[in-house]
């Protein structure tokens, strides 16, 4: 029995069984904005239309730690700053990597953060000590542009 358990727990999961990243809706991004990094936040800012990147967000904490401590999030194409993670709650926009299909990219946190937590759904426990914690999670397509 413990060995079919931990088959199954080490096989490679399908795209189906991937976490979904949240999207921002148009009117949260501006509260958003200031989590992304120099680049990111210029085309945010420069998007009147909303239709170059949807923005995806996460929100991340170490509970029971609250030290917490130094993590910065990638994908496929896109570098997030630093951010001091603690048990407080915090929420960071993250570029889509797939904003015209959709699709599975990795999600990976780098850095140190003991017993960090990312909310996609479902939730995600990933443990960067020292290196980098890494997971496959769903995009959605961007929606229709603003006319």
């Amino acid at each position: 029995m413990l060995g079919a358990v931990g088959g199954w727990f080490l096989s490679p999961r399908e795209a189906s069984d991937a976490p979904v990243v949240a999207m921002l809706s148009p009117e949260q991004l501006p509260d958003a904005i200031a989590s992304l990094n120099a680049g990111a936040q210029a085309t945010a800012r420069s998007d009147q239309r909303e239709c170059r990147v949807p923005f995806g967000f996460i929100t991340v904490a170490t509970p029971g730690n609250p030290a917490g401590g130094m993590v910065s999030f990638r994908t496929s194409k896109y570098q997030s700053p630093v951010f001091h993670v603690t048990d407080t709650p915090q929420r960071i926009a993250i570029p889509s990597p797939l904003p015209e299909t959709g699709g599975v990219d990795l999600l990976s946190a780098d850095g140190d953060a003991r017993g960090l937590v990312v909310s996609l759904y479902p939730t995600a426990r990933m443990e960067p000590v020292n290196g980098t914690a890494t997971v496959k999670v769903i995009w959605r397509p961007r929606p229709p542009c603003k006319s």
